[in-house]
């Protein structure tokens, strides 16, 4: 169910047949859309209230719903807050993605991750526990509640906005003029040769002249075998036949970002975003492998860091996991410059 229903959010279904289920989303979206308006308006008109940390809080968030490469893009955030601002920083994040908690505990071992839905206590806890000075609110562009220094917001170049329609008839959280209220913008999934910005930078603009506009791209590092995370070079899956597997946002970047390692992949099990494995997921990952000739396995850190809390195995086969780092292709000086203007003023 979950699978029809985003594919008549994103328009893959076409003809007449679908136009009643269509529309009972667009009617449904008017709703959405009425809702954020109205929640808008309460915090301008100071009914619902607004709290400001104690700390420095930049906003890492997006308007659409997934795919745009939060974690990795707050990895790279932490890491540049860290070590050319020199910053002792932590990360907030509202808890219901267990598996972006692991990835960001397993890739920044030492910022401290504070879980929490009230995200003005868990900024006071940064402070009085970590002496922290700087806080990343993560997925905080619709976070009124907590008053932002700084807020970036990411864009899929290959795929901006969707069919530019609210939620549940498209994928977009808030209407596209919302990018207003964005400090910096980040086009994610750039740098590749069909993949053209102009006309992305061009809809920005319209929106927001002054905003910072940086370029970054996924980059694979290496993969990893295991619990113990056993290091594979990229080379490994050169003019290897490999089955995926995967539960993200866009799996289709991680299957181009396969195939660009040199592999051939003869099959991509793909499972809605943000879904619970169970056991007969697994079986049926399994039973496929079992039916094809292949060489490896390989998956995304996303979808392993769950296979390993809940204790699921694709059978005895060797799976490898792919680890990827966001990259700042260009305007990362920009972006620094905009970072030191929160503490020089």
């Amino acid at each position: 169910m979950v699978n029809f229903i985003y594919s008549l959010m994103t328009d893959e279904r076409k003809g007449a047949v679908f136009f009643p289920f269509k529309f009972i989303l667009y009617m449904t979206s008017l709703v959405y859309g009425l809702a954020i308006f109205l929640r808008k308006i309460l915090y301008k008109l100071h009914i619902f209230n607004t709290r400001k940390a104690p700390l420095k809080i930049i906003s890492v968030g997006n308007v659409t719903l997934g795919g745009t490469g939060k974690t990795p893009f707050t990895m790279a955030l932490a890491k540049i807050l860290e070590e050319d601002l020199k910053k002792n920083v932590s990360v907030l994040i509202r808890g219901y993605g267990w598996d972006e908690q692991e990835m960001l505990r397993r890739n920044l071992a030492d910022v401290p991750i504070l879980v929490g839905e009230d995200r003005f206590r868990s900024s006071n806890k940064a402070v009085r526990l970590y002496g922290s000075d700087t806080a990343i609110l993560d997925d905080g562009f619709q976070h009124w509640e907590l008053t932002r220094d700084l807020d970036i917001v990411l864009i899929d170049s290959r795929n901006p906005f969707g069919n530019g329609r609210l939620f549940p008839r498209g994928v977009l959280r808030e209407p596209k003029r919302s990018l207003g209220r964005a400090d910096v913008i980040v086009l994610t999934k750039s740098g590749r040769t069909d993949v053209g910005t102009d006309g992305i930078r061009k809809e920005v603009s319209a929106v927001n002249k002054s905003a910072v506009i940086l370029e970054a791209a996924h980059v694979p590092k290496h993969l990893y075998e295991g619990r113990a995370r056993f290091l594979h070079d990229l080379s490994t899956v050169r003019a290897k036949r490999v089955i995926l597997f995967s539960s993200i946002g866009d799996p289709l970047y991680f299957e181009e970002t396969v195939k660009g390692l040199g592999a051939n992949v003869v099959e991509h099990i793909k499972f809605p975003d943000h879904h619970d494995y169970r056991k007969k997921d697994i079986d049926r990952v399994a039973a496929i492998c079992g039916e094809r000739r292949f060489d490896l396995v390989i998956t995304t850190e996303k979808d392993i860091v769950k296979l390993n809390r809940l204790g699921l195995f694709i059978g005895s086969y060797k799976v490898l996991t792919l680890a990827v780092e966001m990259q700042i292709l260009s305007g990362r000086e920009k972006l620094i410059d905009r970072l030191h203007s929160l503490y020089t003023g």
